[in-house]
């Protein structure tokens, strides 16, 4: 798991426990996982209760081929999905906002408003 899976199951897929179909955690476990980096030594390594996750999640490909990576547009879209869902929710209510207001909606609705 790299920068960009960690990223994307993060913030899109959840915490390692719903990936693992909610499996009870106990306390000591509680602490945040993930990837493991030992910096002084340089090293990586995948937390506890993701393994078999990654294990699952490659299990369906031959041996010695790579995990294809995502083009560039999907990793741009994965890193401004809220932005962009922000961005549509603002258009829809201009747009409804403009589509009331054509049909003659806007007016009365204004007038009933306490200021």
């Amino acid at each position: 798991m790299d920068e960009q899976d960690a990223f994307f199951t993060q913030a899109v897929v959840g915490a390692p426990f719903s990936v693992l179909l909610g499996r009870q955690m106990s306390a000591a476990s509680l602490q945040a996982q993930g990837v493991e980096v030992q910096a002084s030594a340089g090293l990586s390594r995948l937390g506890e209760p993701w393994q078999p996750w990654a294990i699952e999640r490659t299990a369906d490909l031959p041996a010695g081929v790579p995990r294809a990576r995502p083009r560039g547009l999907r990793r741009w879209l994965e890193r401004h999905a809220l932005p962009i869902a922000l961005l549509g929710l603002a258009s829809l209510a201009t747009g409804a906002l403009l589509a009331a207001h054509a049909q003659g909606w806007l007016a009365p609705l204004l007038r009933r408003l306490p200021w």
